[in-house]
């Protein structure tokens, strides 16, 4: 299947207070939720699968965690451990001797049942493939060698794949002070985390002057351990507080009202934060934009970080066109200097509000001629991109 509040910064600004330039702008803006392990599908949680990463990204979530560790053959995968009473039991896999399963193994085995692993290189492709989506890593691992192999094995794999810029939307989740280093000399991240799970007796004040000195941005804290006075000892150098993991709304409130900034869950969506006050960042804004003699007012959507709009709103621009959606050759052909009616109930578009979206399966043809562009379902509307609509209609620049 197809994020009200002050920040720092402004505070800052009116207060007369110096912060470090990086805090506040970069991956936690709009993204006051962390879908946990990629996030909930079907009900299902800690999967880490191909279909939770598209499932949080049509529920609106642009920031992912995903848990990596490697196969018995040396492979990066999204999983969060090879365990007996671990990750096979919530998975609904058996735990067969050696436990470690090889690349092979586990590829061919389905999360609970009918959800599709993913190795590094797969999540890094649909990094690739939704250019709007910034991954946040859960590594686990704290000994040198083994989080430079694996950050090492990010670079080489985004490098491999023509795609370096998507190292630019990874954020590293940091275990210990050490780690930064380890992992900066890898590849120079822009986006940090410093996560406090495994720190037994954490001094507030050294860690954020420790974060504030190495441009980390953000702390993430067992919820038991947040209080308003830990809160304020971070916020005071810049650096926002996340929580974990949080599936209840009442407690999320509770830790909104201690200050927190946002919080990893496994079920909480963007379109249900007015339920504790938030807003989803993703809105419906209205655009008049000229074509020719026409002056049309568009329902724009900001989808992979560019305008997209209802087709059917574009339907009377220039010669305008009609539309025929064939669902068993996948097309959906437009036909110039026709008049657009319906697209019938093929789509089954549904008036919920949430802006569930989905990457449309079907290819778009315009006078019999194959475009390059890839419509995205919005409760079930055809949304396209403007830009590109723009040149196929002959409004380009």
């Amino acid at each position: 299947m197809i994020g009200k509040r002050m920040t720092a910064v402004m505070l800052a600004t009116m207060l007369g207070t110096a912060l470090p330039l990086t805090v506040y702008g970069g991956w936690q803006q709009n993204n006051p939720l962390i879908a946990h392990a990629l996030g909930e599908v079907e009900g299902k949680i800690e999967t880490n699968s191909r279909e939770a990463f598209e499932s949080s990204w049509g529920n609106g979530f642009r920031a992912l965690e995903v848990d990596f560790t490697y196969t018995s053959d040396g492979v990066l995968v999204a999983r969060h451990d090879f365990e007996k009473d671990g990750t096979y039991y919530r998975l609904e896999q058996e735990a067969n001797a050696p436990l470690v399963m090889d690349k092979s193994t586990y590829q061919n085995s389905k999360i609970i049942y009918e959800q599709t692993p993913m190795t590094a290189v797969d999540v890094l492709g649909l990094m690739a493939e939704y250019p709007d989506v910034y991954i946040i890593t859960d590594t686990k691992e704290t000994d040198q060698e083994t989080v430079k192999r694996q950050f090492g094995d990010l670079k080489k794999i985004a490098e491999a794949m023509g795609e370096p810029k998507v190292l630019e939307r990874i954020v590293p989740q940091i275990y210990n002070e050490e780690m930064h280093d380890w992992v900066k000399e890898i590849y120079p991240f822009q986006e940090w985390i410093y996560t406090l799970y495994l720190n037994s007796n954490p001094n507030y004040g050294k860690i954020a002057d420790f974060c504030a000195a190495k441009g980390i941005g953000t702390v993430t804290i067992q919820k038991e351990r947040v209080t308003q006075t830990i809160v304020e000892t971070l916020h005071a150098k810049g650096i926002q507080v996340y929580a974990h993991t949080i599936n209840r709304y009442k407690q999320f409130e509770e830790l909104l009202a201690m200050g927190v900034d946002g919080i990893y869950t496994d079920r909480i969506k963007p379109y249900e934060l007015e339920w504790v006050g938030l807003s989803d960042s993703r809105q419906v804004v209205q655009k008049t934009m000229s074509f020719g003699q026409m002056s049309l007012t568009l329902d724009t959507l900001q989808i992979f970080n560019e305008d997209y709009v209802p087709l059917r709103q574009l339907s009377k621009v220039g010669k305008g066109f009609s539309a025929t959606f064939d669902s068993q050759n996948k097309t959906l052909s437009l036909s110039s200097g026709k008049t657009f009616t319906s697209l019938g109930n093929e789509l089954l578009m549904n008036h919920s509000g949430k802006l569930i979206m989905e990457k449309g399966d079907f290819r778009l043809i315009y006078d019999d001629k194959e475009t390059n562009i890839y419509p995205i379902l919005v409760d079930g509307e055809v949304y396209v991109s403007l830009n590109q609509m723009v040149n196929l209609l002959g409004f380009g620049a």
